[in-house]
């Protein structure tokens, strides 16, 4: 707790910091008086929650941010140790606002988009955000998407809510027809837009006002635009907004300077930088640029020199661009005049074309008509026909191109009215067709209501149910006790085949090392005598004796290591994972090992192994150690039979074991057949189920078929299958599957 208080005292002396800046163009009202409520809250969670309002009101205009209170790192910290808010839509905001630093408009984009999906997820008001995303739009030059977007979260909004979130999709959309040229469905959206705002946000309501005021200028309707501007300046004056009130002054100065009131103009732009940030934005830009070009028509070029100087290196500096948001920042166009007013036409026409270049690249269509058709009156002037000609032509290649762009947007009020009843008529829709799904829905929780009572008696029942399972508990845990024990012995039992197996096919070739050893040690001492009575060639004799029994030695104990690395292969644990496999070797191999596992434990134990091996058959993809186990566990019950048959005596019985490979309809078969005691027929189903076995107790776990069932059928997606007649012969059949 006292580290919350701390970290709450560092806020309060935060946000009780003035910024020395203007403040978003959309939230300056609201971020001065949350600063404010911050200094003031008492409690950790009341002060999380003013933050988050914040971080909502906090430009995402990454050079704006930057000049804040770290907001973002305020929330992130605090809800770290009250844990009350979702973070994730606002480090998706933080990370859009990192991208617009760099630049990266897509990326920021983006990452505004599904900070936005979050919210809405939330049913969160965030018309903040949504109002600044559109500008990126303009960074990425795609007002096509800015269109398709805001259309489609408008339509979200006016279904699903909240309702505040139409007005910046609206003001979206009419900045797309602003943008297109498109005066009449531009102002048309604004108003719409308008009254969302004026219901709920008084600092929005006059933005939009002058946003109309700029709107109607720009038409060339004065008097409209006069009038829209003159209603946002008394708002933006009560509700301290500096901001506002430069836009509004700058609006109007604009109005006069298009009906030649240049004095008027002039009074009312001073007024625009009264309230002017000390910062450099497009806005200010914009306005100092203004105020040139109306000194260039008072015919006072020395005062507008110094402030177009001004405002190219403020452009130089910041990137602004020519064509923005707020409007034209006509800097080269205002030096074309400068220089015409000095007579000087060389910079005149290099300034001029600069413009004309500018306007180009940024698709600004008015600003491409304005300077193609001065260029054509200014090469007109100084006798050059030839580029006057060429760009009075480019000036009526965009006109007719910007006509044919609007032909889509050339409908009359009355058609418009009509396509928006027809939307209301739609959302009207939508909002019948939701209002029967969440009737739907109550019927459906009254019905889960019901199952939660009928759920609550069955709980009764299983509370019961559970204090007699209680009583078999101690039972349970023995039985698994036993079970585990059992599964034990079956591997012990498995590994001491195994183990008989390797000791005896490893005896050979240790004998044959032994042997050998021994002969040379005799021969060595044989030469030495020769050597000594200086028979070289008899000498020579043992020596090549003396060579091929090391040869042998070699050959046995490369012999033996082979058979300790195979063991070693196939007894470790298995991997799980499947590789190619020779089958007639593997076979082959436990084959003997289950033989001599046997004769270990019983000298005088003797068959005869008969083998049949399909030399075509394809490498199976297999689990080899688990397959061996497998085969291993046939090949030792077989041979259990035939010894249990044989010490009974009967006749002249002689123990046979056969294996046989074979390709079968897309299976590798493998038959393991002996002829032992075989089994009855009565018990022939249930000799694959666990712990069941035939052996006398002590002898046997009934996990070895189970466990080799569960290998082949269920590991291997194979078959395993047996014939039998009881005193006769068993023979059991696995198919494993050929890819």
């Amino acid at each position: 707790m006292k580290r919350i208080s701390v970290y709450l005292s560092l806020v309060f002396c935060l946000a009780g910091i003035k910024p020395c800046f203007a403040q978003n163009d959309f939230a300056h009202g609201a971020m001065d008086s949350l600063q404010k409520v911050l200094a003031v809250q008492k409690t950790a969670k009341d002060s999380l929650l003013t933050i988050q309002k914040l971080v909502d009101f906090t430009p995402v205009r990454h050079d704006e941010t930057l000049l804040y209170p770290d907001h973002y790192k305020m929330l992130f910290d605090l809800n770290e140790k009250l844990k009350l808010i979702d973070p994730a839509p606002y480090q998706l905001m933080l990370e859009g606002n990192k991208y617009w630093g760099k630049r990266q408009y897509s990326e920021s984009l983006k990452s505004f988009q599904e900070a936005v999906e979050l919210f809405d997820k939330q049913h969160k008001v965030i018309y903040p955000l949504l109002i600044n995303m559109r500008i990126l739009y303009n960074f990425l030059n795609d007002q096509d998407a800015r269109l398709h977007y805001f259309q489609k979260k408008l339509e979200y909004y006016l279904v699903n809510g909240p309702y505040e979130n139409t007005a910046p999709c609206y003001h979206a959309i009419a900045g797309f027809y602003l943008y297109k040229g498109a005066y009449n469905q531009a102002i048309n959206n604004y108003m719409k837009g308008e009254e969302v705002f004026r219901k709920f946000q008084p600092n929005f309501y006059a933005n939009v006002l002058y946003v109309l005021g700029m709107t109607y200028n720009q038409w060339g309707n004065f008097e409209k635009a006069r009038y829209y501007a003159g209603l946002a300046l008394p708002l933006s004056e009560k509700q301290k907004d500096t901001v506002g009130i430069n836009y509004c002054y700058s609006t109007l100065s604009q109005v006069s300077f298009n009906e030649g009131k240049y004095e008027d103009a002039l009074k009312l732009v001073n007024e625009s930088i009264r309230f002017m940030s000390k910062r450099v934005t497009q806005r200010s830009a914009n306005i100092l640029a203004n105020k040139a070009a109306i000194y260039l028509k008072l015919n006072q070029p020395d005062l507008a020199l110094p402030l177009l100087d001004r405002v190219k290196k403020m452009t130089d500096s910041a990137g602004f661009k020519l064509v923005s948001s707020i409007g034209y920042t006509e800097i080269d166009y205002e030096y074309y005049e400068y220089y015409v007013s000095q007579g000087n036409s060389a910079e005149a026409e290099k300034s001029l074309l600069t413009a004309y270049q500018n306007s180009s690249n940024e698709q600004g269509v008015p600003l491409q008509l304005k300077y193609a058709r001065e260029l054509g009156y200014f090469y007109q002037k100084h006798d050059q026909p030839e580029k006057s000609e060429k760009y009075f032509e480019q000036y009526f290649k965009v006109y007719d191109t910007r006509e044919a762009g609007l032909h889509d947007f050339k409908v009359a009020q009355y058609e418009i009215d009509q396509n928006d009843r027809a939307q209301r008529d739609h959302i009207t829709q939508l909002k019948q067709e939701k209002a029967v799904q969440d009737y739907q829905l109550s019927r459906r929780n009254a019905l889960l209501w019901g199952s939660l009572v009928v759920l609550a008696l069955i709980s009764a029942l299983l509370v019961f149910i559970y204090r007699q399972l209680q009583i078999n508990k101690k039972t349970l845990i023995s039985l698994r006790k036993t079970q585990r024990q059992l599964i034990q012995s079956e591997k012990m039992a498995s590994l001491g085949e195994l183990t008989a197996g390797i000791a005896h096919e490893i005896q050979n070739p240790l004998n044959f090392v032994n042997n050998f050893s021994e002969v040379n040690i005799e021969l060595l001492e044989e030469m030495d005598d020769e050597l000594k009575r200086g028979e070289i060639e008899e000498a020579l004799d043992i020596s090549s004796n003396i060579k091929q029994n090391l040869e042998k030695i070699g050959f046995h104990g490369k012999r033996a290591d082979g058979i300790v690395k195979g063991m070693l292969q196939h007894s470790r644990a298995s991997t799980g994972q499947k590789e190619p496999t020779d089958i007639n070797a593997l076979a082959d191999e436990y084959l003997r090992l289950a033989y001599h596992g046997l004769r270990a434990k019983d000298k005088s134990f003797n068959s005869e192994i008969i083998t049949f091996f399909d030399e075509e058959l394809p490498k199976v993809d297999t689990i080899p150690q688990d397959i061996g186990r497998v085969l291993l566990n046939l090949f030792t019950n077989a041979f259990y039979a035939v010894q249990q048959k044989q010490k009974t005596g009967k006749g002249n019985y002689q123990p046979v074991v056969e294996l046989t490979t074979a390709m079968k309809e897309g299976f590798a078969e493998i038959r393991v057949k002996d002829n032992g005691t075989g089994i009855p027929e009565h018990i022939k189903d249930k000799i694959m189920q666990p712990f069941f076995t035939t052996k006398p107790t002590g002898e046997g776990t009934g996990l070895g078929l189970s466990m080799s069932y569960d290998i082949v059928v269920k590991g291997h997606g194979g078959k395993i299958d047996v014939n039998t007649k009881e005193g006769e012969f068993t023979e059991f059949i696995i198919q494993l599957p050929v890819t």
